[in-house]
């Protein structure tokens, strides 16, 4: 294979283009020359955009496909340029660096996309045959979510790396969210309110669905996605008047304040991207990207110089697939990522 994808003036289609660009980014880092070719043949058309996503992700699928083993003594070579690309669906990242966007859809896969024996992807656990009692904790580990029946008709979802206790009682319906984040589905029961508590916040609600996140710096993010839900400050009773959250609004309770925003239904829809193993970004820094990326990986990305927390980085991208992000932010971006025993160090890419 090339070391180099030129984009081709009157040659191939530009889907094969498209193809032998996918196959170059997945087989290492571009040069500075290679990633101005790939931005100036993605500003030729609109639809080299579109066709660079469409054909990284049937990469990134086939490198999770099962195959029969080969039998003993055959050869099937495959040629990438000969890969049967079909329309599918998947992951795909868009980089904003300043003023400029460009597209690297999946960017890279788990290695070349024929190491068809690849990992597959990260499923929940399977659910338990029966409900939570009504006094008990429940635990995840980093890159897991689980989903929960309570023991009287609600659920909860819980997200990775997160720990719940269950304290029902006659009078009330009281979850304790140590760490981590829930998604819970409120049964209806007006005579005994639901409660979570994250910190020092409280969330009541008779019957709804919301999320709850409890953030590493202190803070607690509550969305709702149905029905009403109260936030007080404090585990027990306050004079002071409870905030009301509706369908579509979304709280960040700090220790002195509480923030309140109203967002739109894909905003809403991204919130819950973890259930289906990706998370979305949509225009944020890289400080609060790797933030979250940081909830599903063992080994934590780690900025090492602050001109870069204002990069910004819209997109998707498995929770399963940490390096993958990894990876990009040095295709994408050409940062330099320096893999530690303690952790990714990221930094301005030095001149080699």
């Amino acid at each position: 294979m090339s070391t180099n994808v030129i984009p081709l003036r009157g040659g191939p289609a530009s889907a094969l283009q498209a193809q032998e660009w996918v196959v170059r980014i997945d087989s290492g880092r571009l040069t500075a020359q290679e990633r101005q070719d790939l931005q100036a043949w993605l500003a030729q058309d609109p639809a080299h955009k579109k066709l660079l996503d469409t054909h990284a992700l049937l990469w990134c699928e086939a490198s999770r496909a099962s195959f029969p083993p080969i039998a003993s003594g055959a050869s099937h070579p495959v040629q990438a340029g000969g890969l049967p690309f079909t329309a599918g669906m998947g992951p795909s990242l868009t980089w904003l660096h300043g003023p400029k966007s460009w597209t690297l859809a999946g960017l890279v896969a788990l290695g070349l996309a024929f190491v068809i024996w690849g990992t597959p992807m990260r499923r929940p656990a399977e659910r338990p045959a029966a409900a939570l009692a009504m006094n008990t904790s429940m635990t995840t580990d980093i890159g897991q979510h689980l989903e929960l029946p309570l023991a009287d008709g609600s659920r909860v979802h819980l997200n990775t790396a997160s720990t719940l206790q269950v304290a029902y009682s006659k009078e009330r319906r009281r979850v304790v969210l140590d760490k981590g984040e829930g998604l819970f589905n409120v049964a209806k029961d007006a005579q005994r309110p639901f409660e979570v508590v994250a910190g020092s916040t409280t969330v009541r609600a008779v019957g709804t669905k919301f999320s709850v996140l409890r953030l590493p710096d202190g803070r607690t993010d509550v969305t709702v996605f149905e029905g009403v839900v109260e936030i007080v400050k404090g585990q027990t009773a306050s004079t002071d008047q409870p905030l009301r959250l509706g369908a579509g609004q979304t709280v960040t309770a700090q220790a002195d304040r509480m923030v309140l925003r109203e967002l739109a239904k894909p905003a809403l829809v991204n919130k819950l991207a973890w259930q289906e193993d990706r998370i979305v970004f949509d225009s944020v820094s890289l400080e609060e990207a790797i933030s979250q990326v940081n909830r599903y990986s063992r080994v934590p990305l780690r900025i090492t110089e602050p001109g870069l927390m204002d990069l910004h980085v819209s997109g998707a991208f498995s929770t399963s697939d940490v390096p993958v992000f990894v990876r990009s932010l040095e295709q994408g971006f050409g940062l330099h990522v320096e893999r530690t025993a303690e952790a990714y160090l990221i930094s301005k890419s030095s001149a080699r």
